[in-house]
């Protein structure tokens, strides 16, 4: 069995929380713009330090901000997982992980956040460094390499024997490295090229050592890689420990770095009142980003359709697929609210695929969907349905030329000979031109009904005027129509909203195919109560 659209795995991500994987893959405009927003900030902070050495202090700052589910984070990994970019180098930490939040724990994270080939890369240069110095008769450099007569009548060189360091084939001597360090580095310095060169980092015990030692690991990394540091912080709230931590960071300007803070709205009012000083340095921000409408249909159909096209290597996923698709999920994220963000599509995506997968269907289709949410989300319902339609059949019908007029008198007609056949009203045994039904109630009240559902509703205003002229004709006239307009007291108005539409339509498909149940006659009774056929 082959996964739907002709792909070999399912390419959505199963877990709610992003990977650097999942991440990899990035679609929707407006994070498309906010990823490049981004990387204009890093690229002008670049190109303003390429010559210069990074002790300019040159820092930039980014807020991004939308509600949970919104991508914030996957944009965040996709920007670290840039492969393109040779010159950043990104840490991503997320807050809410931390607990509690020291100055130790934060550390911790930031460095585990950076790549091992970063450094690996610093570690080679710094060792190299000390190799060069050694060879032009540095004997503190000759001591840091452990390299003494012996290797020399060995025949060892200094290169050699500072590659052994640096592919941990030995280790350098502690002690002497440290006398060799302290002579060229400043204190915070000196501690961090020690423990990349003993791929072993030490603890800090204050605030002062974190903003030092991170000061050091970006200084290094722009001078020796030529790379700018971009901080990511997700999670950003309004607790103490992260407060001091963003502001003391904000403040002390680290070198050739962009620090980007990932929040939500309810968080960033919450830092407003708890800090105001804080709040101020992240209003003053470099750059500021709101994903704002990163939830809308247009752009979750972006991001969803982005995903199999990447997977796509047969090129089955053709433009009528991908608006097939679309309309499903426009279908989707309008009747429930709670599909609405990236988060929560991608989750019924990925079940969808994997239903479609286990029935062998070439697509996703309306039944996939109608199987996913039933195991997914059980219980959910279309709302304000009296037949309780079927989220398939609901699709099916929306998508459909819909509630088109025609359609709509034709269930009504279909209802009315329902209703007469089950005993409960007489049908007219002559057709009125004026009304698109006539019949008559148990107590003998002649009544007729009009369907007025023009898309022009200016058209219904005067087409309502002109049947309200017919009332005459009967003892209750009825008029259905999707135009609000007042009552009258030659008419009953009811108002066809989406849940009455779809249920008469659905009711219609079974009733013409013979196909209602037994339970299904009380939900038809009551459908036809709130449109006065009974």
């Amino acid at each position: 069995m082959t996964y739907p659209y002709g792909l070999k795995t399912n390419p959505y991500p199963s877990s709610p929380t992003p990977t650097e994987q999942d991440a990899k893959i990035l679609g929707g405009t407006r994070h498309i713009e906010a990823k490049e927003t981004i990387i204009e900030c890093i690229s002008d902070l670049y190109k303003k330090i390429t010559r210069k050495n990074s002790t300019d202090n040159d820092f930039r700052v980014i807020t991004l901000v939308q509600d949970v589910g919104s991508g914030k984070t996957h944009l965040a990994l996709h920007v670290k997982t840039l492969k393109t970019r040779q010159d950043i180098v990104t840490t991503y930490v997320d807050l809410s992980t931390i607990s509690p939040k020291t100055n130790e724990s934060i550390y911790n994270a930031l460095i585990h956040g950076f790549s091992k080939e970063l450094f690996s890369d610093l570690k080679q240069k710094f060792l190299m460094q000390m190799c060069d110095k050694a060879q032009r008769g540095d004997t503190l450099a000759k001591r840091a390499l452990g390299y003494g007569i012996i290797d020399k009548l060995k025949g060892v060189t200094l290169k050699q024997k500072t590659e052994d360091i640096i592919y941990d084939k030995q280790l350098a001597p502690k002690e002497s490295l440290e006398r060799y360090l302290a002579a060229n580095y400043d204190s915070h310095e000196a501690v961090l090229v020690k423990n990349i060169i003993f791929n072993s980092f030490d603890k800090i015990s204050n605030l002062d050592d974190l903003l030092g030692r991170i000061t050091a690991v970006s200084k290094f990394s722009h001078n020796l890689l030529g790379k700018v540091i971009l901080f990511e912080l997700d999670e950003v709230d309004s607790q103490e420990g992260t407060m001091e931590f963003i502001k003391s960071l904000i403040n002390a300007h680290i070198p050739a770095s962009v620090l980007l803070l990932i929040t939500t709205p309810s968080a960033y009012l919450d830092i407003q009142k708890a800090n105001a000083s804080v709040f101020d340095r992240l209003e003053k921000a470099n750059y500021k980003i709101d994903l704002a409408g990163a939830n809308s249909v247009d752009e979750l159909i972006e991001i969803a359709i982005e995903y199999i096209k990447d997977a796509d290597k047969t090129e089955k996923f053709n433009k009528k697929e991908q608006q097939d698709l679309a309309a499903k999920i426009r279908v989707l994220c309008d009747e429930f609210p709670e599909f609405r963000n990236v988060r929560s599509i991608i989750n019924i995506l990925n079940h969808a695929v994997e239903v479609a997968h286990s029935l062998s269907a070439p697509e996703i289709t309306e039944n996939v969907i109608d199987e996913t949410v039933k195991h997914t989300y059980p219980g959910l319902k279309i709302r304000g349905s009296i037949m309780e339609v079927p989220i398939s059949e609901f699709i099916k019908i929306k998508r459909s030329s819909g509630a088109t007029e025609s359609q709509i008198k034709q269930a009504l007609s279909n209802l009315v000979n329902y209703a007469h056949e089950i005993g409960n009203i007489s049908k007219a045994s002559k057709a009125n031109p004026s009304f698109d039904v006539v019949f008559s109630d148990p107590f003998g009240t002649k009544i007729g009904i009009t369907v007025v559902m023009d898309d022009n509703h200016a058209k219904n205003f005067e087409t309502i005027s002109n049947v309200l002229k017919s009332s005459a004709f009967v003892d209750k006239l009825v008029i259905l129509t999707n135009t609000s307009v007042p009552q009258s007291n030659q008419a009953t108005i009811v108002t066809m909203d989406k849940s009455k539409l779809v249920d008469l339509l659905y009711f219609s498909s079974k009733y013409t195919e013979r196909k209602l149940d037994e339970p299904e006659t009380e939900k038809v009774k009551m459908l036809a109560k709130t449109i006065c056929v009974i």
